[in-house]
């Protein structure tokens, strides 16, 4: 019967895994956070804001400029997270529950499908010259009901990232 001896290669390289494992949390939580954050913003303060400026004439001009210059700050992160805790998946660190890492994934999953099914349709809506204010009111102010239902599960998200964060944090000490 042969016993496998650990060598202090086998530990370094153990340990560098680990650390892969740890640091990808790590980044896929601060990516999250800041998707959470930027979400949040954009729901309570930026969409009251065009109630106010349904009334201004280049309003879907304004609004098309807005979703361009959100790409980089909202859209793209959301995604990014979402593919990093995809690789979490895999790449599980010690102390974090699977069951954990597969509900953030499918609650970031069910922000995408809101925003592809609902938001978007909407955004694109408020792009388009031509509608009246009160036209514009009804649109926003769906958007801002829609909000919702892609902030509940994105909140469930970075509670879910803390919940692992701490976890991780537990199984080095």
């Amino acid at each position: 019967m042969s016993t496998t001896i650990p060598t202090l290669a086998g530990q370094a390289s153990d340990e560098r895994r680990i650390g892969r494992g740890v640091l990808l949390l790590t980044v896929t939580a601060a990516i999250t956070f800041f998707v959470t954050g930027s979400g949040m913003l954009e729901g309570h303060a930026v969409y009251p804001s065009w109630l106010n400026l349904a009334v201004f004439p280049g309003f879907a001009g304004y609004h098309a400029a807005y979703g361009n210059a959100l790409l980089p700050w909202l859209p793209i992160p959301l995604v990014l997270a979402t593919a990093l805790n995809a690789w979490l998946v895999f790449r599980r660190p010690t102390g974090v529950p699977p069951a954990l890492l597969m509900a953030t994934l499918a609650g970031q999953l069910v922000v995408i499908g809101v925003t592809v099914a609902f938001a978007l349709p909407i955004q694109a809506q408020l792009a388009t010259a031509g509608r009246t204010p009160a036209e514009i009111t009804a649109l926003v102010e769906s958007l801002i009901r829609i909000n919702y239902w892609r902030e509940i599960p994105g909140l469930a998200v970075a509670a879910g990232f803390v919940v692992m964060l701490r976890q991780a944090l537990r199984a080095r000490a």
